[in-house]
């Protein structure tokens, strides 16, 4: 496949990479100094004035400066770790919207806000622990004016509220802005009352000058038992009377209103509010339902029509109203037995609620809303109900994609410093509609479980939060992996199950894998699963808490092509059952043994040279497909230089390294080597081929051909592939294996890069992966294909059938903005290309996108969220998919089923050009779903298909 864009000095370091050991280790450091120190991240108490000097801490100290503020200092530990990457202990007083907005690119200072305040919020003040009752640290009244002048500045351009609406919503939440009340100012004043009478009450008058929240009563009432001053007992109760009348329902429902008055005009904002109004009076799932439509309604209309005030407000109304739709559900769910219909109902409005809360597109919810529609017949199959729950089902995935997109520089440079940050998404989504949404989801999906006889069963429970990507059956450990970093610096063995934190570009050999999210189907990881019949189940946070137990357990996952998964802990009795039986329902595949190419041809080929009759004997199928692809799509087609498996045969015998890599093998394969020493035998050889320089000869006669085909030296960038001759075995692909250099300017390095291309045939990943299926592994033979880059603006992947709806006639593409992403297990696009329209089963949402760099390799720019594709490229899809079904002869597996085609493309400015084509190889010897039943008989044979009512009961209730 196209692009692993890993090698050093090709690819410039990526925006989201982790931040080095060295700097996280410091900036540790810093954050604990921070905890349990007094001031936390400052240093004193100055007015700052508005001439820009700043003065001590006394009475009326900018009076002749044009006025000020006082508040702390930041200290030297802050600064540091601000330079570091992490501005913590936020004082909005200071705080500019330059600041805010150019800090790099895609405002990540803004975007830190919120994963800082989550730290704050769920460790008892973080870096502030020990600096809660430092006097005069903030005061709240400039922090909420400050905080509201910095809003405001926001949400002045209505395109960047469109585009960043989660962003804005959660600025709006933890950037103080409220406006003064009375009951406000009297919690104030008995706080500094309380503080008076007691001293250690100082605690509450900072807190409540600074950060008063919704947990401040409990937690005040906690600290008042026991308290024996006189009057403390009383006035603190009455200070939590007053702070439960500010934060709970009472206070809440007044700022709705407060909110709602300040939509009064434009005439679209009185209208908004008229509707809000009517929906609260109305009774429970009508209330529901009208209340998430005015949700999304002034997130998709009312928002863009409002001044920057009446933006402020109708978020903080919005926000209010999301609390409103929570409460209403379990008051609803605590009184009534919903029917099917009307838990399809409020599930249809809950996803107007997640819209309107920011965490699901418009792509996302048209699509979405009108498959939920079927709530309004009486009646409907089985199967489209079960269709309609299973596009419900990849709803949290989108969401978690969404606060991954918006949020993606924070989480990644907090969740380094502090691995709860991870927590971060789940969180959001729980504060949410959507984890409303995900209770009824978990109704219907029982339901149609225990119609059409499937099962998602986790760790014993049943559980709708899981989606069988790929079928399989795994035994071995279970690991859990919260973050990418923990991935890399893992050691994984091959039996192993593993969680990960999302889909990630490489991967060791593993036995199962589930993934918070869905990922990418067509990702590099998604077809090694696909290929090696490895389960593959995206799944949310909630599935991961409640596996955890398992966790270093020897566990079993299955997945069957039905949806139906399983996994528990492998215990005598899942022994037992794997132990009494020998069929091939659960035997291993039989080995592939790798043909011997022919290694006397060596003459470098130009494109029109090559054709499919070389594959594998002559070089690796990505030049042979490509070389035919150039035949049937003339001028589609990026032209292209191969260099054949002799060429590297040669080099390696004349160094003297095949007969070592042939000895090492065979001692491995006689007990004669270590599994260790082999390692090492082979990672020296990887350096030496590396090393290698082509002959002269060589070096004139590619240099000559890459003329020929790309026009003088230094005028063009290539990539330099890997092209083996086992990546398209007929039981086996070899996608993503070997490294690819990314557009290599200039001869000399050109040329260099083919030993470095070669040496990725011995990696450990690859060889892991290899050794697991491959009855010869030495007999691997490395071609290299040189293809001009291509500036592409839009790159993915196209498969010739439907992955999501079996024996639905469809085309499935994965496709992302710039170079190459949809391969490399970024956030890329889904869409299911039908003969008459199209669906999106998810979107882009990787936050940045590779661009050719003109002075060779690739550079990373922002890249937008949203649809890639427009109507035009879809159809031009589609008719390419007709095109090689009509010209290219047909490829069959082993059962004497056509395999479909598997094409990589790209857009340059809205043109097609052609990268590969190879049929798409998966592993079908396991049958999953025969190890399903006997792991559990009651699974149906067969569903059910009649018609199911809606006016019935839903067991799940």
């Amino acid at each position: 496949m196209l692009l692993l864009l890993l090698l050093a000095g090709f690819v410039n370091a990526a925006p989201l990479d982790q931040p080095a050991p060295d700097v996280v280790a410091e900036a540790r450091r810093i954050v604990h100094e921070m905890i349990v120190d007094p001031r936390g991240p400052y240093s004193r108490i100055r007015w700052f004035c508005t001439d820009g000097t700043t003065q001590p801490p006394v009475p009326y100290a900018c009076r002749d400066h044009g006025g000020g503020r006082q508040h702390a200092e930041y200290s030297a530990k802050r600064q540091r770790l601000a330079e570091l990457g992490w501005s913590v202990g936020t004082i909005y007083a200071s705080l500019s919207v330059e600041e805010l907005l150019n800090s790099a690119d895609r405002e990540q200072r803004l975007r830190q806000l919120a994963l800082e305040q989550y730290l704050l919020d769920i460790d008892n003040g973080w870096v502030l622990q020990s600096a809660l009752g430092y006097r005069g640290r903030v005061q709240i009244e400039d922090e909420e004016s400050s905080g509201r002048a910095l809003l405001l500045r926001l949400l002045t351009d209505p395109v960047w509220v469109e585009n960043n609406f989660l962003l804005a919503r959660e600025s709006a939440r933890v950037i103080p802005h409220g406006e003064e009340t009375d009951l406000a100012r009297a919690v104030r004043r008995d706080a500094i009352e309380l503080a008076q009478l007691d001293p250690d009450g100082e605690r509450w008058r900072a807190e409540i000058h600074s950060k008063p929240s919704a947990g401040t009563a409990a937690r005040l009432r906690t600290w008042l038992r026991g308290r024996q001053r006189p009057g403390v007992a009383e006035l603190g109760n009455r200070l939590a009377d007053q702070l439960d009348l500010l934060y709970g329902p009472t206070g809440r429902r007044e700022r709705i209103d407060t909110a709602l008055n300040a939509l009064r005009s434009p005439a679209v904002g009185a209208n908004w509010r008229q509707a809000v109004q009517d929906a609260t009076a109305l009774p429970g799932a009508e209330r529901i339902a009208a209340m998430c439509s005015a949700l999304a309604d002034a997130r998709g209309t009312v928002l863009a029509a409002m001044p920057a005030k009446g933006r402020l407000a109708l978020i903080d109304a919005m926000q209010g109203l999301e609390t409103e739709v929570q409460l209403t559900y379990r008051d609803l769910v605590g009184r009534a037995v919903l029917t099917r219909g009307q838990t399809l109902a409020v599930s249809r409005a809950l996803v107007d609620c997640a819209y309107g809360s920011g965490l699901l597109s418009p792509t996302e919810l048209g699509p979405l809303a009108q498959r939920l529609e079927l709530h309004r017949q009486e009646s409907v199959s089985l199967a489209d109900y079960e269709k309609a729950i299973a596009h419900l089902k990849r709803a949290p995935a989108w969401a978690v994609a969404t606060i991954r997109y918006t949020f993606a520089e924070a989480l990644t440079r907090y969740t380094a410093l502090d691995q709860r940050a991870a927590r971060f998404s789940d969180d959001l989504i729980r504060s949410s509609p959507m984890w409303v949404l995900g209770d009824t989801l978990k109704t219907l999906t029982k339901d149609a479980d225990r119609l059409s006889g499937s099962l998602i069963e986790l760790n014993g429970q049943q559980v709708a939060a899981a989606v069988a990507l790929n079928s399989g059956v795994a035994r071995g450990n279970l690991r859990i992996f919260e973050t990418i970093e923990e991935v890399e610096g893992a050691s994984i063995d091959a039996s192993d199950v593993v969680v990960l934190p999302e889909t990630i570009a490489e991967l060791s050999p593993v036995a199962g894998i589930l993934t918070l999210g869905e990922g990418n189907a067509l990702s590099h990881v998604q077809l090694l699963a696909r290929n090696f019949g490895i389960p593959n189940v995206a799944v949310d946070q909630s599935v991961v808490d409640l596996i955890r137990e398992l966790e270093n357990m020897p566990v079993i996952l299955v997945a069957d092509s039905e949806g139906n998964v399983i996994l528990r802990a492998y215990d005598e009795a899942v022994a037992a059952m794997f132990a009494s039986t020998t069929d091939r329902d659960v035997s291993e595949p039989p080995r592939i043994e790798v043909p011997m190419p022919n290694l006397g041809a060596k003459r470098i080929l130009p494109l029109t040279d090559v054709g499919r009759d070389l594959s594998g004997r002559v070089i690796g199928p990505k030049a042979a497909n490509l070389g035919e692809l150039n035949r049937l799509f003339p001028g589609r087609v990026a032209p292209a230089v191969a260099i054949p498996f002799g060429v590297y045969d040669m080099h390696l015998q004349e160094a003297g390294l095949m007969q070592r890599i042939r000895e090492a093998f065979a001692a491995e394969a006689a007990g004669e080597l270590s599994k260790s020493a082999f390692d090492e035998t082979l990672a020296i050889v990887r350096r030496q081929i590396a090393a290698l320089q082509l002959s002269p000869a060589t070096r004139a006669e590619v240099a000559a051909e890459m003329q020929a085909a790309f026009g003088d030296p230094g005028t063009y960038g290539v990539f330099v592939r890997s092209d083996t001759n086992v990546e398209d075995l007929p039981q086996f692909t070899g996608a993503g294996l070997n490294e690819t250099v990314p557009n290599v300017v200039g001869l000399n390095q050109q040329l260099a890069a083919v030993p470095r291309v070669w040496s990725s045939v011995f990696s450990p990943r690859a060889l892991a992966w290899r050794s697991s299926v491959l009855s010869n592994p030495e007999r691997v033979y490395a071609s290299v294909l040189l293809m001009k880059s291509v500036p592409a603006t839009k790159s993915g992947v196209l498969v010739t059938a439907n992955l999501f709806e079996r024996g639905v006639p469809a085309l499935t593409a994965s496709v992302a903005w710039g170079v190459g992403g949809a391969v490399a297990g970024e956030p890329a696009a889904s869409l299911v290309i039908y003969p008459d329209g199209h669906e999106v089963f998810s979107e882009a949402k990787s936050p940045y996108q590779r661009r050719i760099a003109e002075t060779g390799g690739v550079t990373w720019v922002p890249a937008a969220a949203g649809p890639v594709l427009g109507a035009e490229e879809v159809e031009a899809l589609r008719e390419l998919a007709a095109e090689v079904n009509e010209k290219y002869a047909a490829v069959y597996d082993e059962n004497g089923k056509q395999r479909p085609w598997d094409i990589e493309f790209g857009f340059v400015e809205g043109e097609l050009t052609l990268f590969q084509i190879r049929p798409l190889v998966e592993r079908t010897t396991q049958n999953a779903s025969a190890v399903i039943r006997r792991l559990t008989p009651r699974i149906a044979a067969s569903a059910d298909r009649n018609q199911i009512v809606m006016l019935d009961i839903s067991p799940g209730t």
